[in-house]
C-alpha cells in the first residue's frame, strides 16, 4: 500500500528540473492517502523503517532510470532519497545502495542521500556510513537545516553537498522579518563551503 511521490528540484537561474526528492505516501484502505508524519514514527517503533527504507531507495532508482530512457534530454535527473537513522545503523547500507543503483543501471552520482541534522549526527556509525556512501560517488544533503543542532561542527566532520534551508525561515521571505538576514547567512555559509543550497516549500514568486 506504500506509493512515491515525487517533489521537483528546480534551478533558480533557468527553471530547469535538476532532479526529484521521493517521498513515501501509505495508500490505506480506510483512511486515505496519509503523510509520513502519521506513519513513520510507528515503522521506527515496530522496526520496519529499513524495510520501508530499502524499498523506497530500490523504487526511486528504478523510476529515475525510466524517467531517463523516456526523457534523454533532461539527463542527468538527480533523484533524492531520505534516510532514517535505522538505516544508517544496518552494516549493510553501503551495500544496499550499491545493489540498487547497479540494479537500475544508475552511477553513483545520480543518488543524493539525505538525512536530517539529528540522524547524521546520531553515532559514529551513522557518520562513518556517510562518509562511505560519499567516497563511493554519492550526494549527501542535510535536510531542515537550522532546526536541529544548534552546533555547526559537523558542516566540517561531515561530506556534506547540499544543505536544504527549512520552509520555516523561507515562509516570510520577502517580506518584514528576520528570516531574510537568516536566509541571507545560511546561503554565503554554504558558498563559502562550496555547498549547495536549496529552498524547501518554496510556494511563491518572491
Amino acid at each position: 500500500e506504500l506509493v512515491l511521490d515525487y517533489q521537483p528540484i528546480v534551478s533558480l537561474e533557468d527553471g530547469s528540473l535538476t532532479g526529484v526528492e521521493a517521498l513515501v505516501r501509505w495508500e490505506h484502505p480506510r483512511r486515505g492517502r496519509l503523510a509520513p508524519e502519521r506513519f513513520i514514527k510507528l515503522a521506527e517503533a515496530t522496526g520496519q523503517m529499513v524495510a520501508i527504507g530499502g524499498w523506497v531507495l530500490r523504487t526511486a532508482c528504478a523510476q529515475a532510470r525510466t524517467w531517463r530512457r523516456l526523457f534523454p534530454d533532461r539527463h542527468p535527473l538527480n533523484i533524492v532519497v531520505n534516510f532514517s537513522g535505522a538505516q544508517l545503523q544496518g552494516p549493510g547500507l553501503v551495500e544496499e545502495v550499491e545493489e540498487a543503483l547497479r540494479g537500475a543501471q544508475l552511477d553513483p552520482g545520480s543518488l543524493i542521500v539525505e538525512v536530517t541534522e539529528s540522524v547524521a549526527l546520531d553515532s559514529e556509525h551513522a557518520v562513518e556510513r556517510l562518509r562511505k556512501l560519499h567516497s563511493m560517488g554519492t550526494y549527501i544533503s542535510i535536510d531542515d537545516f537550522g532546526t536541529g543542532y544548534s552546533s555547526l561542527d559537523y558542516l566540517r566532520r561531515l561530506p556534506i553537498d547540499v544543505l536544504k534551508i527549512d520552509a520555516t525561515f523561507l515562509a516570510e521571505l520577502g517580506r518584514e522579518s528576520d528570516d531574510s538576514t537568516l536566509v541571507d547567512a545560511i546561503l554565503a555559509m554554504s558558498h563559502s563551503l562550496g555547498i549547495i543550497p536549496v529552498a524547501e516549500g518554496v510556494e511563491r514568486e518572491t
